[in-house]
């Protein structure tokens, strides 16, 4: 099979897990959006978040004092603003999941080489998963996390 039949964009329509009991959660919401992208040149990215999430309303400039201000841990015992500033932001990253880089298709598994992320622990990994395609939706089944399969599913746009 070729690199081909993937690519294009496609947009996240659901996340799901099933339990051994045949319990349905969704690890980021009924809400999930994100996008999915593979190249012809064999590149691809993802990004996922919840979209229920609540404005956090962070300027850049906030943003970028409380980061300069995590460079030096002890100085947050002292400024609230920022520790405030940047547990809001936790709140988002923790909803928030992106990575890049390149792919190949192996049967019926697609092989993402993370050479970017969101995660740095990710990068120099690879995120492998079982695809199947039915008309313009694209199903991505991880394998066991935290015991069950993770399905993704996602309509071409």
């Amino acid at each position: 099979m070729t690199n081909k039949i993937l690519v294009g964009t496609w947009k996240l329509i659901s996340w799901e897990t099933k339990t051994s009991e045949g319990i349905i959660l969704y690890p980021f919401g009924k809400n999930v959006i994100g996008y999915l992208s593979y190249t012809d040149k064999g590149y691809m990215s993802a990004m996922i978040m919840r979209n229920d999430c609540l404005s956090i309303t962070i300027s850049s400039e906030e943003f970028m004092k409380a980061r300069t201000t995590l460079l030096k841990p002890l100085l947050l015992l002292f400024k609230w603003q920022e520790l405030k500033t940047l547990f809001k932001y936790l709140q988002v990253a923790t909803n928030y999941i992106s990575y890049s880089g390149k792919y190949e298709i192996q049967g019926n598994k697609v092989l993402h080489h993370v050479e970017i992320s969101f995660l740095p622990d990710w990068i120099g990994t690879t995120i492998e998963r079982t695809f199947e395609i039915t008309g313009e939706k694209l199903l991505l089944i991880s394998p066991p996390i935290g015991g069950s399969p993770q399905y993704l599913t996602w309509q071409r746009v």
